[in-house]
């Protein structure tokens, strides 16, 4: 069996010579594994890990109530991953069902009307509470226009992997909400990139968020192994083609998989 030291360098192998930006840290039982970890890239749909976050944050201070039914405004409805925009107008969506579709289906719908609901100053606020300086929300998604004037949401794997330990064992949000959001977070839909090559993986084992666009490819979560859990952030950008940040993931992911299976 490969020891912690080699297991590291094989993981840094996947991504050192892959095109681009990118931004890499494993946090595990048996030490980290870094590689340009606080470097900012475009976040793509992983900004909607802090808006979870912020949405759990104001319902446990009562700000905001899981159960309220809210209208998706015309305005907030754009097209990009999701369903929503390709559903008939009902009378409205719970705040919960908001934030589940945000994020397991990665609904653009969705996660703009939640936006609105808790402010962008709020969400970004709660990120540097939490240490995140990397870190911000700039703009709603598929909002064109903001990215042509130089707005993009940024995150880089440092701060991601500090969110995902905020939702595990951190003291901002309670116990039930913490609960909550790993439970939605086991049930993401995307599985192209980190569990793609690991034959059997059992439910509630990863817990995790993708997100791609062109040129980005990125997955984050946390893998439960009988060993502790360890937390990852793997954000790839500037790819010549998507696919070889998909299977840099890939093959990161079944190293460390077949490593804390496999580790005495």
């Amino acid at each position: 069996m490969l020891d912690f030291s080699m297991i590291s360098n094989k993981v840094k192998d996947c991504f050192i010579g892959l095109e681009g930006n990118h931004s890499i840290l494993i946090k595990g039982p048996d030490g980290d594994i870094t590689l340009q970890s606080e470097q900012p890239v475009s976040s793509a749909s992983i900004i909607k890990i802090p808006i979870m976050i912020e949405a759990l944050y104001q319902a446990d201070n009562g700000r905001i109530h899981l159960d309220d039914t809210i209208m998706v405004e015309n305005h907030n409805c754009v097209q990009g991953s999701g369903v929503l925009s390709h559903l008939s107008i009902q009378d409205g969506w719970k705040v919960s069902d908001l934030i589940i579709l945000m994020i397991i289906s990665s609904d653009n719908t969705a996660t703009n009307q939640l936006i609105d609901l808790l402010g962008i100053s709020s969400i970004n606020s709660t990120m540097r509470k939490l240490g995140c300086y990397h870190s911000t929300l700039m703009r709603k998604m598929m909002d064109h226009e903001s990215l042509k004037l130089g707005k993009d949401n940024l995150m880089c794997a440092s701060d991601t992997v500090t969110l995902l330990q905020a939702i595990h064992s951190g003291n901002m949000l309670s116990n039930e909400s913490k609960e909550w959001a790993l439970s939605v977070l086991t049930k993401q839909q995307f599985q192209d990139k980190f569990p793609s090559k690991i034959a059997h993986l059992s439910e509630g084992e990863l817990a995790h968020k993708t997100g791609e666009l062109e040129g980005i490819e990125h997955d984050v979560g946390i893998l439960f192994t009988q060993h502790g859990p360890v937390f990852y952030a793997f954000l790839t950008a500037g790819l010549i083609e998507n696919r070889y940040g998909r299977d840099a993931i890939a093959n990161a992911g079944r190293l460390l998989y077949d490593y804390y299976s496999e580790k005495v």
